[in-house]
């Protein structure tokens, strides 16, 4: 070996240490952000009788999982961050949580979800005017890239409740004010991987401020059109399979079944 290659080994090595140190000081942040955000929803971290998927949260295993998942990231050819425990990702909207688990039959590893800044997520409004019409707006989304027939609904700002973020997104996305608002239930949206729940609320419009035409606001959102349905046509959507929001679905089950909406067909 000639001076050149030594001085090139020399120089990875002196690189590769680097990177150690920024994996290290990573994987510290992220669990520095996790122990902040245990001491703030605690109940977010316990581990019920019975529990499926235990967290662990010792920092001896927690390492342990973390050198485990850091191989088989390896050996698939991953990056190292998927092996990294703590808090993941945050910004304003969306903040993504991976706990080192042991799982039911004894295995570790781990397990990511969502988690919210407060214990209260967002709300969603079923819109009725006061002819019975109920309203659809037809919003693009993001995620899909596709166009839905859905109700209004967002996230929950600082010191709202439910019926307050209801009321709000319901008027922002109607362009109108809101006369009621009932509460319908909660609803989990995806239980799976986000431990929000979100209120479900039926909001009362006077029918003379509805507008089908969206403002340039709501354009700007990605609403194209509102809908005024009576009974029958949104029945007729349903059945049809062109509302396919979970939102619309389970606040339009509620009405009915509280009798806040007439069931089809009466």
């Amino acid at each position: 070996m000639d001076a050149t290659d030594g001085t090139r080994d020399a120089a990875e090595a002196a690189e590769a240490g680097h990177e150690t140190d920024r994996v290290r000081e990573r994987r510290r942040a992220r669990l520095a952000a996790y122990d902040e955000l245990r001491a703030r929803r605690p109940e977010l971290f316990t581990n019920p009788d019975g529990a499926a998927f235990e967290i662990l949260l010792d920092p001896a295993e927690q390492a342990a999982v973390t050198r485990q998942t850091a191989e088989l990231a390896a050996a698939l050819g991953l990056s190292d961050d998927v092996a990294d425990i703590g808090v993941v990702h945050q910004d304003p909207y969306i903040r993504l949580v991976r706990d080192a688990v042991r799982f039911a039959d004894g295995r570790t590893g781990t397990y990511i979800r969502i988690v919210g800044d407060r214990a209260t997520g967002g709300a969603a409004a079923l819109p009725v005017l006061d002819d019975g019409r109920i309203v659809l707006l037809h919003h693009f989304r993001h995620a899909d890239r596709r166009r839905h027939w859905e109700i209004p609904r967002g996230f929950g700002e600082a010191g709202e409740d439910g019926a307050t973020t209801a009321r709000r997104e319901a008027g922002e996305e109607l362009g109108c004010a809101v006369r009621e608002s009932v509460l319908l239930g909660p609803y989990a949206a995806d239980s799976g991987i986000d431990e929000n729940v979100n209120e479900l609320h039926l909001v009362r419009i006077d029918t003379a401020a509805f507008r089908e035409e969206p403002e340039d606001d709501a354009r700007a959102e990605g609403i194209t059109e509102r809908r005024a349905l009576d009974p029958g046509a949104f029945h007729s959507m349903l059945l049809g399979g062109e509302i396919t929001d979970g939102y619309t679905l389970a606040a339009y089950g509620l009405a009915v079944a509280r009798g806040l909406l007439a069931p089809p067909g009466r």
